[in-house]
């Protein structure tokens, strides 16, 4: 499998180049990145064969696959050229900061006969996945509603120098989408309106730094998210309730507690010995530390099976929509009175 990254930042460097690397059956064809020292060294560090400063010369190489790691504004047209050039797309979460934009880029990608996938890592978390189990199970009844919560510091670190962060839907295309996708995930149901409340909490950072949303499903299930930038913490969590128990998700520690009617102080203490041992056996075994990182490798390791085997991609450009779907609708909810520069 020929393989090239555009984008040659944090995600492609802490994630995609090295799951790329990792697997025996890739070739890292190509980098492309319009700075020339970030290509080079990413060539360089991940073997690849060749890089780049404009990707369209990058997209005249044989290529099976290419990996988009660029902010999220650029996504729909570099989505459109990789797949005019026959090959197929994985690009990073959001799929596109507009639902015409994705419409585009899933249209682009049917008339030329390749496939689309979308990078939503976190839901090859294993806790979110034994929380599907559980609700597909019936374990809770049916989902009466979700709270899903965000919170991160002010993004200062090498992952956020690019200056798309600080634009007025930063907080929403970066954590919220994950929180967004993980809710969709489990609730299964098209989405029918938004309300939402949001502000610049500090009144100085020229964007959004917390919003809270309320999300109507049509199968009568609702879900709260709680994105913030000033909480002064992370937190990753979800609270789901059905018509028959509860499930308190910790995202970050990747531990599930299931509740049926009064917890006792027995049941308490066994959930956090549980939880306290399989956090302590990520930290020594050093998954950790790598987060929902890892996860990139199985989303990857899937997409090129798919491709080798004609078969639907891990997370599909109409999944990766439902996600854009509820960004565009807060976005939309707003209205261009909440604007900021």
């Amino acid at each position: 499998m020929n393989v090239g990254v555009i984008g040659c930042g944090m995600i492609a460097r802490r994630a995609h180049l090295p799951a790329y690397q990792s697997l025996d059956n890739v070739d890292i064809i190509g980098v492309s990145d319009f700075k020339e020292g970030a290509a080079k060294f990413c060539a360089s560090k991940f073997g690849a064969k060749k890089w780049f400063t404009d990707y369209h010369e990058m997209l005249k190489q044989d290529l099976d696959l290419v990996s988009i790691c660029t902010p999220n504004s650029t996504h729909v047209q570099i989505t459109k050229d990789v797949a005019e050039a026959g090959i197929n797309v994985l690009v990073e979460k959001p799929l596109a900061t507009s639902l015409q934009e994705a419409d585009e880029m899933i249209d682009a990608c049917k008339r030329y006969g390749v496939q689309l996938c979308v990078m939503h890592n976190h839901r090859f978390v294993p806790g979110l996945l034994e929380t599907k189990k559980r609700i597909d199970d019936g374990r809770i009844g049916r989902i009466v509603s979700m709270y899903a919560t965000r919170y991160n510091p002010i993004p200062m670190s090498d992952w956020s120098s690019s200056s798309w962060f600080y634009h007025k839907w930063g907080l929403l295309e970066d954590i919220g989408c994950h929180a967004i996708d993980s809710i969709n995930f489990l609730c299964n149901s098209e989405f029918e309106d938004v309300q939402v409340l949001a502000r610049d909490f500090i009144s100085n950072m020229g964007c959004l730094n917390h919003i809270l949303a309320m999300i109507l499903f049509r199968n009568q299930a609702s879900a709260v998210l709680d994105l913030s930038w000033v909480s002064g913490c992370m937190e990753g969590s979800l609270k789901v309730q059905g018509t028959a128990g509860v499930l308190n998700v910790d995202i970050r520690n990747n531990h599930v507690q299931e509740i049926h009617g009064y917890l006792t102080p027995l049941e308490d203490l066994k959930n956090q010995i549980s939880k306290s041992y399989k956090t302590m056996r990520a930290v020594l075994d050093k998954t950790y530390f790598k987060g929902a990182l890892q996860y990139h490798r199985q989303i990857i390791e899937g997409f090129i099976s798919s491709i080798i085997e004609g078969k639907e991609p891990p997370i599909s450009g109409e999944e990766g929509r439902k996600t854009v779907a509820v960004i565009d609708a807060i976005k939309r909810s707003l209205g261009d009175d909440s604007e900021k520069e």
